[in-house]
Parts: structure tokens; C-alpha cells; sequence
């Protein structure tokens, strides 16, 4: 970032559990291991507005669309 000019930035790397069966990693619309898709079986911690949050359930609308416009970069959408 500093090579680019870049003042400012960071990486945010999603850490999501599956509470159904424990998995830890990135979950997009199901669980991997178990299949899962039931969000409230699901922890996930983001950061959002420069804070690192739990669970998805608790954000406002605001929040939501933030997150849904993000641009991934790689693995999947």
C-alpha cells in the first residue's frame, strides 16, 4: 500500500462458525462441512464501519448492504 500511495487501508478476512457442526473458516451460503445454510446456526465476525462484529443478525439495513456491495476478491461469491 505505501509503494502506491496508499494512505490508508486494510484486510478484512471473514472468520464465520458453523454452530451446527463447529466448522471455522469462510461460509458463504452454506456450510461446507455440514450444509448448513441457516444463518442463525452461524457466527460470523466482520468488520464493519472499523469494527469487528459477531453475528450478522443484530445489523441494521445499512450495515447489510454494506456488506452485500463488498467486492470479494477470489474464492467465491
Amino acid at each position: 500500500m505505501k509503494e502506491n500511495g496508499i494512505g490508508y487501508g486494510s484486510f478484512n478476512v471473514p472468520v464465520d462458525r458453523c454452530l451446527q457442526c463447529g466448522y471455522n473458516g469462510v461460509i458463504y451460503n452454506e456450510c461446507p462441512k455440514c450444509h448448513n445454510h441457516e444463518e442463525r446456526k452461524m457466527e460470523r465476525i466482520r468488520r464493519i464501519t472499523g469494527y469487528l462484529v459477531g453475528s450478522m443478525d443484530k445489523w441494521n439495513s445499512s450495515k447489510r448492504n454494506e456488506e452485500k456491495n463488498r467486492v470479494k476478491h477470489g474464492g467465491q461469491q
